[in-house]
């Protein structure tokens, strides 16, 4: 386990070296988040949302009938003997039991109307919920609604520790909370957030990596500037206590003058930011469900092709290609270690790659996606 830890520390190092590609159709997707403010709005005027109040039971039904509305089931996964409950949805991908999942609470402080903390991880989740609803994916998404974060992460942990099925693979997790930043601050950065010790240092390597990622995906699909930041007090927590990956999102500027007040109104924040970073967390759950592997497909009767040879140790080639084609090669955490051109029986150098299952995407001449192949590298 040491080694393997290391290991991903190295990985993490020289993650830098290797290009992440821009997705057209997940820029697309993120041009389609609307309503941020109106929602914010909406939320806030609930009220107070102090955990088993009758005005959270409110936002609650209102939570699960907009997610109805969209096609979702709602399960509602209820602790404090029955008083509070957390909301989830699943949307199904083509890998059942692999599952990104995304969360927010939607508990405010006991004198707060929360539009800040935390609406605006609330309408996060709502958007992007309503988005990629019918987008297919490889891994599942699951999005969480947590209430008791006030208190000591509660809904989160009750989940974690009793309602996560612990045969299924949670490949990363994903919180939203404070996402707004201060009106007439300056809202240019975004925090992305990573495991830094905590409970579990064992999972620390992957969460770099991840975050890593986040950030790279900020900076391509939103006119923020990501920052790297350590991930602490919100309900991320109970999962990394568990062994999970996770990373977070979380403003940049200073929100303490209205933090856990009455002042934490819409008024107060900068709802364009928030509308970036939602953008940020959408391009983020697309690109970690696998959105890539998926979108645009075009008829391949005519370009069956397979990989040869296959393990393969210092080269490959790709047989029966019609055309030359633009090839992405992917490594287990998803990270692009190689993008080129390539045609028929052409060899393609693999010798600097370590041992591992990798993941070979090919896209047309028109960058219109065709299929993909994995591709073990042994020695």
């Amino acid at each position: 386990m040491q080694r393997l830890y290391f290991l991903l520390i190295l990985l993490f190092s020289l993650g830098n070296v290797f290009a992440q590609q821009f997705f057209p159709f997940i820029a697309e997707k993120v041009g389609s988040v609307s309503q941020v403010k109106e929602n914010l709005i909406t939320y806030e005027d609930f009220g107070i949302k102090q955990t088993g109040s009758e005005i959270l039971d409110s936002v609650n039904r209102w939570l699960a009938e907009y997610y109805e509305s969209l096609g979702y089931r709602v399960l509602l996964d209820s602790f404090n003997d029955g008083s509070a409950s957390n909301i989830i949805i699943e949307k199904q991908g083509l890998d059942t039991n692999t599952w990104i999942i995304l969360g927010a609470h939607y508990d405010s402080h006991n004198t707060s109307y929360g539009a800040n903390d935390n609406g605006s991880g609330v309408v996060a989740t709502m958007e992007i919920a309503r988005i990629i609803a019918n987008v297919p994916t490889q891994r599942s998404v699951r999005i969480i609604n947590f209430s008791g974060e006030e208190q000591g992460f509660v809904g989160s942990q009750h989940y974690v520790t009793n309602t996560l099925n612990p045969s299924e693979i949670v490949n990363l997790m994903l919180n939203l909370d404070q996402l707004g930043g201060t009106k007439s601050s300056d809202n240019s950065k975004i925090v992305c957030e990573r495991d830094e010790g905590n409970k579990i240092p064992e999972n620390d390597a992957l969460s770099f990596l991840k975050a890593d990622t986040l950030a790279t995906i900020i900076s391509q699909y939103t006119n923020l500037e990501p920052v790297i930041g350590r991930a602490y007090s919100s309900d991320y927590i109970p999962f990394e206590k568990a062994g999970y990956t996770i990373v977070g999102l979380y403003q940049e500027s200073d929100y303490d003058a209205f933090y856990h007040s009455p002042a934490d109104r819409v008024f107060n924040m900068d709802t364009e930011a928030t509308e970036q970073v939602i953008k940020g967390a959408l391009a983020a759950t697309l690109y970690f469900a696998g959105i890539d592997l998926l979108v645009g497909v075009e008829d391949i009767s005519t370009n069956s092709f397979h990989i040869y040879p296959n393990a393969a140790s210092e080269s490959f080639q790709i047989e029966g290609l019609l055309e030359t084609v633009n090839m992405i090669l992917s490594n287990s955490l998803g990270e692009v270690v190689m993008q080129k051109k390539v045609a028929h029986s052409m060899p393609v150098e693999i010798s600097s790659l370590s041992n591992g299952l990798y993941t070979v995407s090919i896209y047309g001449s028109d960058n219109k996606y065709m299929r993909t192949a994995k591709l073990i590298i042994a020695r």
